[in-house]
């Protein structure tokens, strides 16, 4: 037996275990940033879908949708909200005029910098106590699966 596979049987952690860990503890930390959020106005969805404008280039109102896995209604609810808010802005694609674009507001760049460094600083605090060599480990493994991920092809396009 390799070495890696001899590491693999020892710890026997599958995949499967890690998207829990990950998704239990994503929405334990979310759950203790709800202050923050409902101190910006943002519900989660809400934040999702401004954290998702601000990471894709100049997404369309559809493209946000198929990200979230959400129907076009509800981010077009949740975009109303944070368009409200003068958070995002909203115009038509010069490219192609059935197409709507969205963008953040500065205003709406500070509330997420604000969001996101909350939600940091909760996990710097949950995570104090955990060894650093433990950190590092995690991380290196995340940004591992990110590259293999990011070597795949494109999903297909799903129609909203």
């Amino acid at each position: 037996m390799n070495p890696t596979a001899a590491r693999r049987s020892a710890d026997s952690v599958s995949a499967t275990e890690i998207v829990e860990s990950v998704h239990v503890v994503m929405k334990t930390v979310l759950h203790h940033a709800a202050p923050s959020l409902e101190a910006a106005g943002c519900s989660m969805g809400q934040f999702w879908t401004l954290h998702l404008v601000s990471s894709l280039d100049n997404p369309s109102v559809s493209s946000v949708s198929r990200h979230l896995a959400i129907s076009a209604p509800s981010v077009s609810a949740n975009l109303d909200l944070l368009e409200k808010a003068g958070l995002v802005v909203r115009q038509r694609s010069a490219k192609d005029r059935r197409a709507v674009i969205v963008a953040l507001t500065p205003k709406g760049r500070k509330v997420e910098t604000r969001l996101w460094g909350e939600i940091a600083r909760i996990m710097a605090q949950a995570s104090a106590e955990v060894p650093a060599e433990d950190l590092a480990t995690a991380a290196r493994v995340f940004r591992s699966i990110l590259q293999q991920l990011e070597s795949w092809p494109a999903p297909p396009e799903v129609a909203a």
